[in-house]
């Protein structure tokens, strides 16, 4: 049968022009290599898991293993300190090692030692502020343990994602990806200790390595979040040699009854100097830090006027902000010595 010139032209276009060929990258061969890699580190290494314990272990932990990590797992299972025993360890402790980047955050929030700004105002209450943050990282893709603290999401379910470190409130970026982690750090079993290396020979970067990182819903957010000025620590209202008293007063206030958005209104000080008379106030933030004695003692004095304004009385208002009771203060002029502690 003739064939028509419509027929001949697309056979044409077809050679001239072919589909670009798929490439199929091969994990299985760089799991190979992971796990030689770290066998000649003196690593003990079980044999990998099987489709039975994946799919056991996925049910029980609501997560899915990234497709690249889960190669590595395939061709061995790494065991020994700082591993996860996906294999022998109870469900108990592993249900603790998915949670620990959780429970650890949570920690340095109860703590008063950190707090993500995208979050919001943190609440003066320490069980509230701990009750958000927890309510944040529930809702976090789930990090799966590699080794200690470095993790890997497993959302979205694909090869490629990043290594991330958590630890207290330390939340960092580690690597692009599963091949940069296992090529910058070096396994020592004797000590079980984990650095970074200075040579990358060790362990070579597949061709499909990572050369930026992904995009991860919320943890990327944090890394920035955290790795801004002043980012991760809860941003105080003054300098860190005065912290700890201002915080008991903030304490106090809060359980004498008032709430978070009244302290933090007496807690704004009005500017001295005059910025065209519009009256504005300023917050003694990382914007405005109170650094000098003078400047804390006019604070003091205006949330102290504040409180007595509002009803309290001067024994009030002293046993509230820890001052010494036996000191006595001029009525038009009542203030506390800052720097007296009682006993």
């Amino acid at each position: 049968m003739a064939t028509t010139v419509a027929e001949n032209l697309s056979t044409i276009t077809t050679i001239c022009n072919p589909k670009p060929a798929r490439v199929c990258f091969s994990y299985a061969a760089y799991a190979k290599n992971v796990i030689q890699h770290l066998k000649s580190s003196n690593i003990i290494v079980e044999k990998g898991l099987c489709d039975d314990e994946f799919c056991t272990i996925e049910s029980k932990f609501s997560f899915i293993f990234p497709p690249d990590l889960r190669s590595i797992l395939q061709e061995g299972l790494p065991i020994g300190h700082g591993f996860p025993n996906w294999r022998s360890s109870s469900e108990q402790q592993l249900e603790i090692i998915k949670n620990l980047p959780i429970l650890s955050l949570c920690k340095q929030v109860k703590k008063r030692k950190f707090w993500a700004e995208f979050w919001g105002i943190r609440p003066i209450d320490n069980d509230h502020a701990v009750d958000i943050a927890n309510e944040f990282l529930k809702k976090a893709p789930v990090l799966v343990p590699i080794y200690q603290h470095y993790y890997i999401p497993c959302t979205p379910c694909l090869a490629g994602n990043p290594v991330f470190y958590v630890h207290e409130g330390e939340v960092k970026l580690w690597s692009f990806d599963i091949s940069g982690f296992f090529q910058q750090l070096e396994f020592q079993r004797k000590e079980m200790i984990l650095r970074r290396s200075s040579l990358f020979s060790l362990l070579n970067a597949p061709a499909w390595a990572a050369t930026e990182a992904r995009k991860i819903e919320f943890w990327t957010e944090m890394v920035a979040a955290v790795t801004e000025p002043g980012g991760g620590r809860h941003r105080r209202w003054w300098s860190e040699d005065l912290e700890g008293y201002l915080e008991d007063v903030f304490l106090r206030l809060a359980e004498a009854g008032w709430k978070d958005e009244d302290v933090r209104e007496m807690m704004m000080v009005d500017d001295g100097r005059d910025d065209g008379g519009d009256g504005e106030r300023r917050r003694c933030s990382d914007g405005g830090v109170i650094v000098e004695k003078k400047e804390v003692e006019t604070h003091v004095r205006l949330l102290s006027k504040r409180l007595l304004r509002a009803g309290w009385s001067r024994e009030d208002v002293v046993d509230s902000l820890g001052s010494s009771s036996d000191e006595i203060y001029p009525e038009e002029d009542f203030c506390f010595d800052f720097y007296h502690k009682t006993s």
